[in-house]
């Protein structure tokens, strides 16, 4: 499989031979600093230590305006999150479909999920190990609502 850009083709992670190590959001991949990302793609940002009132954020986040979120430590990306217009064309998908198409979860959990202007959405969580893959499904509508693709470092190691 060759490097593919998400952003152009998100049923990827849903096919037989994915790896997270091989896609690229916005032309950035995991692990990758954030240099090459075209200002103007950005929308929100936050940085974990208030150092920064700028987009040279070492940890914290990196939101851009087509819904991918870039999760930093020390400065490299460990984790995307692709959040509202960054799903649209998966969020038809529920979890009966995503089961047919990559199997059982390892672990199902719960999560709030808080987007711009906190809106919250409750979602039931499909943690994929091997894919370094967590699937959000609505509680309302049991469809597709945020995927979050990891490095090596889980979500909890990044913030704790």
């Amino acid at each position: 499989m060759r490097k593919t850009e998400f952003t152009h083709n998100p049923e990827i992670i849903f096919e037989s031979d994915f790896n997270s190590d091989l896609l690229k959001f916005n032309g950035i991949e995991i692990g990758q600093n954030l240099t090459e990302l075209p200002t103007e793609l950005i929308s929100e940002f936050y940085d974990k230590e208030d150092k920064n009132q700028n987009t040279d954020i070492k940890n914290g986040w990196i939101l851009t305006n087509n819904g991918i979120q870039y999760v930093l430590k020390n400065g490299i990306v460990k984790m995307i999150r692709v959040k509202e217009n960054g799903i649209t064309k998966l969020n038809g998908f529920d979890k009966v479909y995503v089961e047919k198409l990559i199997g059982r979860p390892n672990k199902i959990s719960n999560d709030s999920i808080t987007w711009i202007w906190d809106n919250v959405v409750n979602a039931k969580v499909h943690h994929y190990k091997k894919r370094k893959t967590k699937i959000h499904f609505s509680t309302e509508n049991g469809k597709v609502c945020e995927l979050e693709i990891e490095l090596k470092t889980s979500y909890n190691t990044l913030y704790n």
